[in-house]
C-alpha cells in the first residue's frame, strides 16, 4: 500500500474547479496502481507545478489522466521528463497544443516502448517548437500515423527537413506537417524503414533461443543508425543494442538482402561474441589499426566456431559482406580487411591479396590448436597488422575504421578493456576481488583458536560460520546466536527475473536469503485460538469430513482382490432366467488418504503494519490470527503444510522466513515463530514465489498448492516501473504451473481485482474486502482447495 496520500498535496492546487478535483481524485487511484510512492510524489508535485503556471486547467487535467498510461508503458522515470518538456514548451506555444501533445503521449509510448526513445521524442518536440512552431499542431494530429511508419531517427529527419525547408513559407510549412503536400509524403516514404525492431523483437529472441537454449537481452537504439555515419550495433553489460529499424541491404550490383536477415545476422554475431569470447583484451598500448586487426581476427574466430555448430550461419553472414563493386573508393587497408574476412568465410571466394591466403593458413592452423581461446586472436591480430603494414598503405583515420563496411558486426567494445572502463561480465555487478566478502564453514576448534573478532558485522572481509549452533556449557542450553540476538542467515539463492519489455530473463538477478525472525511468546497464539473458539468449532465438522478414511471397500467392481457375494448371487440368478449377467462381481479395496502439500506464503511488507479501517488491529495481526487457525485446522487433518513469509530490500536482499516447516506439528516452537512475525520492507513477489515453489517440489505429494497471502501489489525500492514486478510474478506463477503446482492468491487489497487476475489467472484469486473476516475465510478456502 502506498504511503503517499492525496491530502498531502491538495495545498498545491489553489481553488481547483470541480472538474480538476474529480480528475485529481480519479487519476490518483489509477496512478497509485502503476507508480511507487516516490513516483507518486513526483507526479503530484509536477501536476501542482503545472497548475501554478496559470496556463489553464485543461493542461493539468490532461497530464493527470494521461501520465499513468505512459508510465505503464515505459516506467515512472519518464514523469520528470514530461514535466520538463511541458514547461519548456509552454513559453513557446499555446496550452491547447500542449494538451494535444500530452494526449498523444500514451500511443507514442506504446509504439516506442522504451524510455530512451520516448525521451528522445520529447527532445525532438522541444527542438521543433523552436524551428517550426506552426507545424506542431498539424504534426501532433498525425502523430499516430507517423510513429507507425517511422523510427525516431526517421521522424527526426522528416521533421527537420520540413522545418528547415519551409522556415519562411508558413502556409507550405503547415501543409507539410499535416501531410497534405506531395513533398511531405515523398520525404515520409523516403524515411520509412523497411523492418522495425518492435515488430520483430520476439521473433529474434526465439531465433537466438533456438540456437543456444538460453535467453539474450535485446534493446533498440534510438534511431539514426547508418553505417556510413559511423554508428554500429554494440554489446554492453551483456545487452545487445541494435538498430530500431533496418532497410533492406542493397549491394551495388543490385542484389538485395531483406531487413529481417540483417537483424538475424546482427543478433547471431553478437550472440556468438557473448558465447565464445572468453576474456577482454587490453587495448591501452595499441593504436587504432592494431585494434582493428585484433578485432577482425576475433570476429572471424567466433563466427567460424559458430558455423561449425550451425552451418546455415555462413550463408547469412556472407550475404552481408561487401562485394567488389561496394568497395570502390575505400581505403586499401579496409579493402584488405574485408578481403581476409570474405576469404575466411567463403571457400568459393578468390582472394585479391596473396598475403591474405598465407595468413589464413596460419590462422586455420592455430584454430585447430586453440579454437576456444580468445588469446590467439590477440597474438594473430598483431601479427596480421605487421604483415598488412608492410604490404599496403595503412594511412587511415580512426573515423573511417569505425565505418568499416561489414555492417552486421558490432563495434567490438565488448571485447576490449581500458584502464578507465571496467569490462563487466554478462549480467553481473562487478566487485573488486579485494572488496569481496568471503564466507566459509569452520570447525569448532578453528573457531575457538583463530577467530579474530567474535562480534564482527556483515561488513567483515571474512565471516566464519559453524555447521550447527554452538551451545556453551556455561549458557545452560542457550546458543550463542540467541545470546547475541542474531538469527542465522542462509547461503544466498539466486533467481532469474523476467523483463517484460525485453521478453527475456535477467539472469541471477534477485538474491534471496532464508532468515529467521526472533521467536515470540507462544501464549499469544494460544490466546488467538481461545479468542476464535467459535470459528474453530465451526471448522471442526468440515475437518472431520476431510479426515482420511483408511481402507475402503468398493463393491460391484469389474476387478478386485475378492468376490462380491451379493453380486455373485445376483449374477447366478440372471443366468438361470436366461439374461446376461453383470461382470461387476468383485470387491476392490482402496486406500483413502489425503496426498497434498501446501505452502502458505505471507507478504510481510511494511504496509502490513497499517491499521485495518474500523478495527483496532493491524493487517499483520489479522494475518497472524488467520495462519494460526489454519495451522490448527491442518494439524487436525494431518496435511503437509509449511508456513513462510517474505519481504525485500531491493533485488540484492529478498528475505524469506520459515515459521512452520513441512511435517512439523503445531507445537510451541511453531507457535513461537508465528508470534514473532513482523512487517517491514517491500514486496518482491516473483523471487519468493520461485523459492516457495522449489520447497513444494521437494515434497512427494500428488497435489501441491501455493497460497499467497498479500495486502498489495509487487513493488520494491529499486524498481520504478510498476509493471516490471507484476509481470515477473506472473511469469513465476506460470513457471510453477508448468511443474504442476497450483498457485492461489488471497489479496487483502480492495483494488486488487485489476492486477491480481493478470498475475494469478482467472478463478485463481480471492479478494477479501472485509479484513476482519480473514481468520474465518482462510481455513475455509484451504478446505475447499484441498478437497
Amino acid at each position: 500500500m502506498s504511503s503517499v496520500q492525496l491530502s498531502d498535496f491538495e495545498d498545491k492546487f489553489q481553488n481547483p474547479s470541480s472538474v480538476l478535483h474529480d480528475a485529481l481524485t480519479g487519476s490518483f487511484v489509477e496512478a497509485s496502481k502503476v507508480m511507487t510512492p516516490n513516483g507518486l510524489k513526483v507526479y503530484l508535485d509536477g501536476a501542482g507545478a503545472l497548475h501554478a503556471m496559470g496556463k489553464g486547467e485543461d493542461m493539468v487535467i490532461s497530464f493527470l489522466e494521461e501520465t499513468p498510461m505512459v508510465v505503464r508503458e515505459v516506467g515512472e522515470s519518464i514523469i520528470g521528463e514530461i514535466v520538463f518538456s511541458i514547461m519548456k514548451l509552454s513559453s513557446q506555444t499555446s496550452a491547447a497544443v500542449i494538451v494535444l501533445m500530452i494526449s498523444s503521449l500514451p500511443n507514442v509510448a506504446r509504439r516506442m516502448s522504451d524510455f530512451d526513445l520516448l525521451k528522445g521524442y520529447l527532445r525532438l518536440l522541444e527542438r521543433m517548437i523552436a524551428l517550426a512552431p506552426r507545424g506542431m499542431r498539424p504534426m501532433l494530429n498525425n502523430i499516430d500515423l507517423l510513429t507507425s511508419k517511422l523510427t525516431l531517427g526517421g521522424l527526426r529527419r522528416w521533421v527537420l527537413y520540413g522545418a528547415e525547408t519551409f522556415n519562411r513559407d508558413f502556409k507550405a510549412q503547415i501543409a507539410y506537417f499535416e501531410l497534405s503536400s506531395a513533398e511531405s509524403l515523398q520525404i515520409l516514404e523516403q524515411e520509412r524503414r523497411g523492418t522495425l525492431f518492435i515488430d520483430n523483437q520476439r521473433k529474434l529472441q526465439f531465433y537466438l533461443r533456438a540456437f543456444y537454449n538460453r535467453d539474450f537481452f535485446l534493446r533498440p537504439t534510438s534511431g539514426d543508425y547508418e553505417t556510413k555515419k559511423g554508428l554500429k550495433p554494440y554489446i554492453e553489460y551483456g545487452v545487445m543494442h541494435i538498430p530500431d529499424a533496418y532497410d533492406d541491404y542493397k549491394h551495388a550490383s543490385g542484389r538485395i538482402v531483406p531487413g529481417i536477415n540483417c537483424y538475424r545476422a546482427v543478433c547471431a554475431h553478437a550472440a556468438a561474441h557473448i558465447m565464445e569470447t572468453t576474456s577482454a583484451f587490453k587495448g591501452d598500448q595499441l593504436n587504432p589499426l592494431q585494434v582493428a586487426c585484433v578485432s577482425l581476427i576475433e570476429d572471424l574466430r567466433v563466427e567460424l566456431n559458430t558455423i561449425k555448430k550451425f552451418p546455415g550461419m555462413k550463408k547469412l553472414w556472407i550475404a552481408l559482406h561487401p562485394e567488389d563493386e561496394d568497395l570502390k573508393d575505400l581505403n586499401p587497408f579496409i579493402i584488405d580487411l574485408v578481403d581476409l574476412s570474405r576469404l575466411a568465410l567463403d571457400s568459393k571466394y578468390k582472394a585479391k591479396q596473396s598475403f591474405n591466403k598465407d595468413f589464413l593458413k596460419l590462422f586455420n592452423t592455430e584454430m585447430k590448436v586453440s579454437v576456444n581461446s580468445s588469446d590467439i586472436s590477440f597474438e594473430l591480430g598483431l601479427e596480421y597488422y605487421e604483415i598488412i603494414k608492410s604490404e599496403t598503405d595503412v594511412k587511415i583515420s580512426a573515423s573511417a575504421l569505425v565505418a568499416a563496411p561489414i555492417s552486421y558486426r558490432d563495434d567490438n567494445r565488448y571485447i576490449w578493456e581500458y584502464e578507465d572502463l571496467d569490462w563487466v561480465s554478462e549480467g553481473n555487478d562487478y566487485v573488486p576481488a579485494s572488496q569481496r566478502q568471503v564466507r566459509r564453514k569452520a570447525n569448532i576448534m578453528e573457531m575457538y583458536n583463530e577467530l579474530d573478532v567474535e562480534t564482527a558485522g556483515d561488513d567483515a572481509q571474512e565471516i566464519w560460520t559453524l555447521e550447527t549452533e554452538y551451545f556453551p556449557d556455561e549458557l545452560d542450553g542457550v546458543s550463542i546466536n540467541e545470546i547475541e540476538g542474531k538469527e542465522p542467515v542462509s547461503e544466498p539463492f539466486h533467481y532469474n527475473e523476467w523483463d517484460y519489455q525485453l521478453q527475456l530473463y535477467r539472469p541471477n538477478w534477485a538474491t534471496l536469503y532464508e532468515r529467521r525472525l526472533r521467536k515470540g511468546n507462544s501464549e499469544v497464539i494460544n490466546n488467538i485460538l481461545k479468542e476464535h473458539k467459535p470459528i474453530a468449532n465451526n471448522l471442526k465438522n468440515a475437518i472431520d469430513q476431510m479426515q482420511p478414511q483408511g481402507l475402503v471397500k468398493l463393491k460391484k467392481q469389474q476387478e478386485g482382490s475378492e468376490l462380491d457375494i451379493d453380486a455373485c448371487v445376483t449374477a447366478l440368478s440372471d443366468i438361470r432366467v436366461g439374461t446376461t449377467p453383470s461382470d461387476r462381481i468383485y470387491v476392490k479395496k482402496v486406500q483413502h488418504i489425503r496426498d497434498v502439500s501446501v505452502n502458505l506464503l505471507m507478504d510481510l511488507s511494511e504496509s502490513t503494519n497499517d491499521m485495518v479501517v474500523g478495527s483496532e488491529k493491524t493487517i499483520l495481526e489479522l494475518m497472524r490470527e488467520a495462519t494460526s487457525l489454519l495451522s490448527w485446522a491442518i494439524d487436525k487433518i494431518g496435511d503437509n503444510l509449511t508456513i513462510s513469509g517474505f519481504a525485500s530490500d531491493s533485488r540484492h536482499d529478498v528475505q524469506y522466513y520459515r515459521f512452520k516447516p513441512f511435517h512439523f506439528s503445531f507445537n510451541d516452537e511453531v507457535k513461537g515463530r508465528l508470534a514473532g512475525i513482523k512487517g517491514g520492507l517491500s514486496t518482491r513477489m516473483g523471487a519468493a514465489i520461485r523459492h516457495a515453489g522449489i520447497d513444494l517440489l521437494t515434497q512427494s505429494s500428488a497435489k501441491k498448492i501455493l497460497l499467497v497471502l498479500t495486502d498489495g501489489e509487487p513493488a520494491d525500492i529499486d524498481v520504478d516501473d510498476p509493471q516490471h514486478l507484476r509481470m515477473d510474478a506472473k511469469k513465476a506463477v506460470e513457471e510453477l504451473r508448468g511443474h504442476g503446482i497450483v498457485t492461489f492468491c488471497i489479496s487483502l487489497d480492495p483494488y486488487a481485482d485489476q492486477y491480481v487476475a493478470r498475475i494469478f489467472g482467472k478463478n485463481r484469486f480471492m479478494v477479501i474486502d472485509n479484513l476482519e473476516k480473514l481468520p474465518e475465510r482462510l481455513p475455509q478456502l484451504f478446505i475447499s482447495l484441498t478437497k
